[in-house]
């Protein structure tokens, strides 16, 4: 009952922002973080394998009875959806709640009349020109490691110009159990929401890592809309001082910008295309089509009735927060 509550009934906007995303959610944030991070693996994982194990024992403990009568049957679903009661509170608690926070538009200055195809025409062309003349440069600090205190410096501004009245806590992305499923589903990385440990792919490209973390630390930070937290990985990215970490925002800004049918090879120089060809191979040789249908249908309804209308689309809704929302001179968007 209290997961059923808990999935249907959340507080409204106002309420959120003060008394969760900027009340007692950072308290937990800041609790786990220390637990978490000291693990060298995802503690997510056991957490939630622990759930689908208990479940498990009471379909083998029903299934080994010699007589089974329809009281056993009404115990074992009640236990069930207890465990799954459970979880639903946990996850809404810990994490979820943010959905119901009120868009990062209206906490910054954001003028609809910006969005108009020339200017999403001269974004791309901006991002096109600077992709080619970070390239070189970019490349050149490729095997160097992610400076992530570097990158967190960038981004902790972004994130609390947009409404974040604390500093969230987040480092480095841990191992996990679900690696091979996100290969095989294009899955680039997640927060687990039981214990907001961050994990990211291990195909990951030099030039997505960067975006890829800021995009995670951003969700940890309580911006649960995919929009928003490509948005201020992007700000971030392009905030950095390191050429190949801005060279990820503008790749990864690109890539959601509304695209031409066909480029022409002159509008990229060789590195660019060299970046798309590593792209495209990878996904070749891991993304399983079949299993990354499902996985993305299935993410899509999960969006949805979580108040994200778009579903999956609202990834591509960050052309409408670069487009529309000013930034200042540090990069940072403007406060209203």
């Amino acid at each position: 009952m209290l997961g059923a509550v808990a999935l249907l009934v959340q507080p409204q906007a106002p309420w959120i922002e003060r008394m969760y995303s900027n009340g007692a959610y950072p308290v937990w944030e800041r609790a786990v973080f220390p637990i978490t991070n000291f693990v060298p693996w995802s503690l997510g994982d056991p957490a939630a394998l622990a759930g689908v194990a208990a479940i498990l024992w009471l379909i083998v403990r029903f299934a080994r009875r010699r007589v089974r009568r329809i009281a056993h049957v009404g115990a074992l679903l009640l236990n069930c959806a207890a465990i799954v009661g459970l979880y639903a509170v946990w996850f809404e608690l810990s994490w979820a709640w943010n959905y119901a926070r009120a868009p990062l538009e209206t906490r910054v200055q954001y003028d609809p009349g910006r969005l108009t195809p020339k200017a999403a025409a001269a974004l791309q062309a901006r991002a096109i020109s600077q992709m080619n003349a970070l390239a070189r440069t970019a490349h050149a600090r490729a095997t160097l490691p992610l400076d992530l205190a570097a990158l967190r410096a960038a981004w902790l501004p972004a994130v609390q110009r947009a409404g974040d009245t604390w500093a969230p806590l987040v480092g480095a992305a841990k191992p996990t159990v679900a690696d091979p499923f996100m290969l095989a589903t294009g899955t680039e990385g997640f927060i687990n929401p039981f214990t907001l440990n961050v994990a990211t792919a291990s195909d990951l490209f030099w030039f997505e890592r960067p975006f890829d973390y800021a995009h995670e630390w951003s969700h940890v930070a309580a911006y649960a809309r995919e929009d928003e937290a490509n948005y201020l990985a992007i700000v971030t990215c392009l905030r950095s001082r390191d050429p190949a970490v801005q060279y990820a925002g503008w790749f990864a800004l690109f890539l959601y910008l509304p695209q031409k049918r066909h480029y022409a090879h002159r509008e990229f120089v060789p590195l660019v295309w060299q970046d798309f060809a590593a792209l495209r191979r990878r996904n070749a040789r891991h993304i399983n089509v079949v299993l990354a249908h499902w996985s993305w249908r299935t993410y899509n309804v999960y969006l949805k009735s979580n108040r994200i209308a778009a579903g999956i689309a609202n990834y591509d809704e960050v052309t409408r927060l670069m487009l529309g929302v000013p930034l200042d001179s540090q990069g940072l968007p403007i406060a209203r």
